[in-house]
């Protein structure tokens, strides 16, 4: 059986959920919806962002500036022993815990 697109099945995209905690001490969940090709994610029950797959993985490999795609923004903060945020104007930051990131690295 064939995904939405027609060549891709749903059932072999994998999603990655993760807390992460707002700057206003909120702990909000965060999906990645992990595709062949791309990278979705999703607050709230709504699509934020698509991320090229290549593209992620390099920016997860090396973060040296800013990844911004549609209302996210992905970055490392600094003096923060390699933590990464998500940071969206509404939400303002999302702080990815070391052990998401790892997790979130090890599947793209």
């Amino acid at each position: 059986m064939n995904g939405p697109s027609g060549d891709w099945p749903d059932e072999l995209d994998e999603r990655y959920r993760t807390g992460v905690i707002t700057v206003s001490g909120l702990t909000v969940t965060v999906d990645f919806l992990i595709r062949p090709e791309a990278v979705e994610i999703w607050f709230q029950a709504r699509r934020r962002a698509i991320l090229n797959r290549h593209e992620l993985r390099c920016w997860l490999a090396e973060p040296y500036l800013p990844l911004v795609v549609g209302g996210v923004a992905l970055t490392l903060e600094p003096d923060s022993s390699g933590w990464t945020a998500l940071s969206r104007p509404d939400l303002l930051v999302w702080t990815v815990p070391p052990d998401s990131l790892a997790g979130l690295r090890y599947r793209i």
